[in-house]
This record gives C-alpha cells, structure tokens and sequence, in this order.
C-alpha cells in the first residue's frame, strides 16, 4: 500500500515567461527552500550549509562524474542527511551530493527571492512517484509502506 503526501509549491517568477517551483522543507529542524528541478540527475544541496548544520554528517564517498550544464566537470562529496522533513513525509536517512549552490541563492537573493538550501532531482522524483500540479501547485510525493 503506498501513502500519498501532498506539498504546497512556492511558483517563482524570475522573468515574465520563467518559472521555478520551489518547496519548503527542514533538516534537523531548520529551514529549507528546496528548488525542484526535473532536469537535475541527482539531489544535491548547499555543502556550507549542510557542514554548518550537520557536523557528524556521514560522509559516503565522492562522485567525479559530474557535468554542468556549461559542460564543465565537477567533483561532489556524497554523504547521509539526517532528518530531512518536506511536508509531512520524513526522511531519516537520505543519500545527496554537496556542491556550491552560493551563485545560485545569489541569484535568486538578487531577483527578491529566499536562499535555497537544497536542489530535489531526478533520483528523488522518481523513487517518490512525484507528480507536479503547476495550475493547482501541488507536488505529490508517494511512498510504499
């Protein structure tokens, strides 16, 4: 049987025709903006941030396969997050890759919007048979149990 969790989305407008979907959530109990992103392979999230909050966070290897958009190359820490809470679903223990996201708030600061904290991809999308409701936004997130 699955349960089903539904998100309230924040919808960012950063230009007349540019849209980003955008939800909140906690890790260990602190604020998140988490930008959803379906064209992103893996989560990943702010690694100042993430080693600011979490200090015993576990650290599980690297990856050096990554590609920007730019096609530059880049190497992400892989680690465990602890307690991450979107909505009512709660993760306990979720696998996510660190990289510099500060260009990226930076630019969401610049346009009057909040720091994001955190990018939800792919990998998260699909293990959680997320639907996206842009006219009504509302992400569904659905888990076996």
């Amino acid at each position: 049987m699955s349960k089903a969790y539904h998100i309230k989305c924040l919808l960012w407008e950063l230009d007349p025709d540019g849209y980003h979907l955008v939800i909140k959530g906690k890790i260990e109990n602190h604020p998140v903006y988490l930008l959803i992103d379906t064209g992103a392979n893996h989560s990943c999230f702010d690694q100042t941030f993430i080693t600011e909050i979490q200090q015993d966070g576990k650290i599980i290897g690297k990856d050096e396969k990554n590609i920007g958009i730019g096609g530059d190359r880049f190497e992400t820490v892989i680690v465990e997050l602890n307690g991450l809470k979107i909505g009512r679903l709660s993760i306990p223990n979720y696998t996510v890759r660190l990289l510099d996201l500060q260009q990226v708030s930076d630019m969401y600061e610049q346009v009057g919007f909040k720091r994001i904290q955190g990018i939800i991809g792919g990998d998260f999308l699909k293990s959680h048979h997320a639907i996206i409701d842009y006219h009504n936004l509302i992400l569904t997130l659905s888990i076996n149990e």
